[in-house]
């Protein structure tokens, strides 16, 4: 996996150009959230899309013990939540800001619908849906078949911290570090960066 795809999947960037966001979201309201507060929570039906303005939020699942696996981190100018609001049931997914300021606004699922009909972005809507699937397969791919040194080289980003990092690819933030600070690691990396 080259470093743009592994930067795409780590990302999850969805989103339409800036002009078509602001008419997407047209007279939306906006949340402010501070870091850790929920947008929202597991058990929660969803009814409104959300595009994140500024800040960074992460999805993520808790099992029953209480053990955490990311699912995605979205940055700037993603559309967050659509997939469970349009599925309709609960959705499973808890999503949080990441930033000491992150700003969402929110519009109902079938006004963003009729909008994404109404301006022809259709087709590219569902390409970016498609887009987020296949990411989510890689993901679970890597996190069952390679260890973690392997998960580490493939979802690397200086923008994660090295437990965001864990959560994200399945592994301990020990395991991380030590991954991180070893000399093949920032071989890989040195390499990555020339090429």
């Amino acid at each position: 996996m080259g470093k743009e795809s592994a930067f795409n999947v780590t990302n999850m960037r969805n989103f339409f150009s800036k002009e078509n966001m602001e008419k997407l979201f047209y007279k939306c309201p906006s949340i402010t959230l501070k870091k850790n507060e929920a947008l929202y929570t597991t058990d929660q039906i969803l009814t409104d899309v959300f595009w994140v303005s500024e800040g960074m939020v992460e999805v993520f699942i808790t099992n029953e013990q209480g053990h955490k696996q990311v699912v995605a981190f979205h940055y700037p100018d993603s559309i967050v939540g659509e997939i469970e609001a349009l599925y309709g049931d609960p959705c499973g997914l808890t999503c949080i800001a990441l930033k000491h300021r992150t700003v969402v606004h929110k519009c109902n699922i079938e006004v963003f619908y009729h909008r994404v009909l109404e301006q022809g972005l259709m087709r590219q809507y569902v390409s970016m849906l498609a887009g987020k699937t296949h990411a989510n397969v890689l993901q679970l791919a890597s996190v069952s078949l390679d260890d973690c040194e392997g998960r580490v080289h493939t979802y690397y980003n200086s923008e994660l911290t090295h437990q965001q990092l864990a959560d994200l690819i399945g592994c301990s933030r020990v395991q991380v570090t030590r991954v991180l600070n070893s000399p093949r690691f920032y071989d890989r990396k040195k390499t990555d960066k020339d090429s």
